[in-house]
């Protein structure tokens, strides 16, 4: 994983902490999950065959960097 910030990196921790992500649906090429934000409800997707991460918060698509929600369904994975 790629260097993230503290405050991402424990909003990431308090929704995995709290069983805010869930992993919605596996497939051969990729892995969705659910994650309850602070204020609304998102999608992570993992792409296997591109190894690509993404995330359909303002956060993610506006500053196109890592968002606590995909560094949280990182943190899920590695359970």
């Amino acid at each position: 994983m790629r260097s993230i910030s503290n405050s991402i990196e424990k909003k990431a921790a308090a929704l995995l902490r709290e069983g805010r992500v869930k992993k919605d649906v596996e497939t051969d090429r990729r892995i969705h999950f659910l994650v309850h934000g602070e204020t609304d409800d998102h999608i992570v997707v993992y792409d296997k065959v591109k190894e690509e991460w993404s995330c359909d918060c303002k956060f993610s698509s506006l500053r196109e960097k890592e968002c606590s929600h995909v560094y949280a369904s990182k943190l899920l994975l590695k359970k």
